[in-house]
């Protein structure tokens, strides 16, 4: 049979390569773990400790302190009565902006490095103004952790009542795990971030407390 010049060859399609499963092998997301010791027998004094648990990407602590400052959605009750930075005498002037004290952490925390934070949160009386203990709280967070330990400190001052909350104000002092000096965050206390770090903390606050209450 004489072949037809118009036919048209038919070309075979190439199949397309396959596209790779997502490999189940990448470690999921490192999670803020965190212990808590309630009052207990420290009565109005709270020890907490955070630290990353798996070898994941790490969200790092800014969402969470974020959330100290704006524990609510309410423009009006949802926002911290007051907020601030305590540093080292040594620690770069810039590290007094909190976004820049929490991103820096963050982004130099080395991933073999468990440690975050610990949290001391101390209740205050309802019958005096809460500035008053705040002053107090300050001085035993500045003294403790930022001149005898040169670790930066945020102090955070919650007031429930104004919510309608029957919880007594109080302040949370968050303390950063690593020192900070002139060349930034250095060295990662162990000790504080442990049961011995919480007694340490119990021990030198009892002096303040006294003499908050003239018990001396």
């Amino acid at each position: 049979m004489a072949r037809n010049p118009t036919a048209r060859k038919t070309a075979t399609k190439a199949k397309p390569a396959a596209v790779p499963l997502a490999s189940t092998d990448l470690p999921a997301s490192a999670e803020l773990k965190q212990f808590s010791n309630g009052a207990g027998s420290q009565p109005g004094f709270y020890f907490e400790r955070k630290w990353w648990e798996g070898h994941g990407p790490r969200a790092g602590i800014s969402p969470w302190v974020e959330k100290k400052i704006r524990v609510g959605n309410d423009l009006a009750f949802g926002t911290a009565a007051r907020f601030e930075v305590l540093l080292p005498r040594f620690a770069p002037g810039e590290y007094a902006t909190l976004a820049h004290l929490v991103a820096r952490f963050d982004e130099t925390l080395p991933m073999y490095e468990r440690h975050a934070l610990v949290q001391v949160k101390i209740e205050l009386p309802f019958h005096e103004p809460y500035h008053v203990g705040y002053e107090v709280v300050r001085a035993f967070a500045r003294q403790h952790f930022t001149v005898e330990r040169a670790h930066p400190v945020i102090l955070v001052a919650h007031l429930p009542g104004m919510a309608g909350s029957e919880n007594k104000p109080h302040i949370h002092a968050i303390v950063l795990a690593r020192e900070l000096g002139p060349n930034g965050f250095g060295e990662t206390n162990t000790r504080m971030c442990s049961d011995k770090g919480q007694a340490d903390a119990w021990e030198a606050w009892q002096p303040r407390l006294a003499d908050w209450r003239g018990e001396r």
